[in-house]
């Protein structure tokens, strides 16, 4: 076999891994959608919901937009902790580990350490996107769950969570656009204050735990 199909043969084998990754992604995040929503108990909603809305500074009855929701929906999956001191997704994988396959609790493990991002949106391509970390500025490419996704612009700054599949990353739930890049200047600065009093905090755990105060930050 020549070159030019052993490049040709090795692409194409990288993309049906890819595929099988985000479809195996897609399955996992709705089973722990609906795990979330079939053993969360009433008492740890009204809690997460109250602490939602104070984060973000709503009335105390307000009703969520539709993509407030979505948000909602994810940071409770992904990032609140329980009264346990657990996430959601966590324990979706703890109590379904025996039912789980292998790729299964390999993406569990890059879910866990997920966070919502702000990026910066570099070049659509079809369905791939290349953009640029906010903190680190390292380029990288990725894909959404949803495909193609109209309301993107080049050079537009996005909060998204991605884990990395194959080839490219994979961003799934909600694409929240940020209104203001001075929004992702303050969430660098807050930060940097941040490290001072904790030099071995990370980006990645910075977010996870502060990342709601600015999501939809004007």
């Amino acid at each position: 076999m020549d070159m030019e199909g052993s490049i040709l043969d090795l692409n194409s084998f990288r993309e049906t891994k890819q595929l099988q990754g985000e479809k195996n992604a897609v399955q996992l995040y709705t089973l722990a959608e609906d795990y979330t929503e079939r053993t969360a108990n009433i008492r740890e909603k009204v809690r997460v919901k109250h602490l939602f809305r104070k984060t973000l500074g709503l009335p105390p009855e307000a009703a969520f937009t539709s993509l407030q929701h979505e948000v909602f929906q994810n940071w409770f999956l992904f990032d609140y902790k329980t009264i346990q001191g657990s996430t959601m997704f966590s324990l979706f994988l703890k109590n379904n580990s025996r039912q789980l396959s292998e790729p299964d609790l390999i993406q569990g493990a890059l879910f866990l350490t997920s966070a919502m991002e702000p990026v910066r949106v570099v070049k659509i391509d079809c369905t791939v996107i290349t953009a640029v970390g906010a903190e680190s500025e390292s380029p990288f490419q990725m894909r959404h769950m949803h495909g193609h996704l109209p309301d993107m612009s080049t050079c537009e700054w996005l909060f998204i969570r991605k884990i990395p599949i194959q080839m490219f990353d994979f961003a799934m739930g909600p694409v929240l656009p940020v209104k203001d890049k001075v929004i992702v200047d303050r969430m660098l600065d807050a930060y940097s204050e941040a490290k001072k009093k904790f030099p071995e905090l990370t980006w990645r755990a910075f977010l996870k735990t502060n990342v709601l105060y600015f999501l939809f930050g004007e």
